[in-house]
């Protein structure tokens, strides 16, 4: 069975090639079909109740409320595959520390006291971001090479 840098080889291949000869209609299909997959991953990552497993409630709802995930292809380098890109943007403020709560932690000023800053680790658990896409990856994998194949098909005719 391929693993995830296998389908994500394979994704790349065919996206070159399909621009290549032209087949921009197809390729747009690939990419649509590659955005479907990582769909679930992205709903389950943003879901308030997910987020409840690793942070306080209150904090669950309201990071929630601010989580941006994008799809991102990527199939030039020597890395390709599907990155989803998480942010938490908000007004005025630069955005949430989202690799920060990913890794169990969480920052804030000490009573309102902005000039001390105190880094909170109690009810926090790391993993909201990875420990889904960890679980995902063979079901994305599946997906994808699933998408590569009937692009692959639909290229030659199938």
């Amino acid at each position: 069975m391929a693993d995830v840098a296998d389908a994500a080889l394979e994704f790349a291949d065919l996206a070159k090639n399909l621009k290549l000869v032209g087949l921009d209609g197809l390729r747009r299909e690939l990419y649509k079909a590659l955005d479907e997959a990582a769909a679930p991953l992205a709903h389950e990552i943003g879901n308030v109740d997910h987020l409840k497993d690793y942070m306080p409630t209150r904090y669950a709802g309201v990071l929630a409320g601010d989580l941006r995930i994008v799809t991102h292809k990527r199939v030039a380098g020597t890395d390709p595959g599907v990155i989803l890109h998480i942010t938490a943007p908000t007004l005025g403020r630069g955005g949430r520390k989202v690799q920060q709560r990913n890794a169990g932690r969480i920052t804030h000023p000490l009573f309102g006291d902005k000039q001390r800053w105190f880094t909170q680790f109690k009810g926090m658990r790391p993993g909201f971001a990875d420990d889904p896409a960890e679980r995902a990856g063979p079901v994305v994998r599946d997906r994808i090479l699933e998408a590569v194949r009937r692009a692959a098909d639909m290229a030659v005719g199938k």
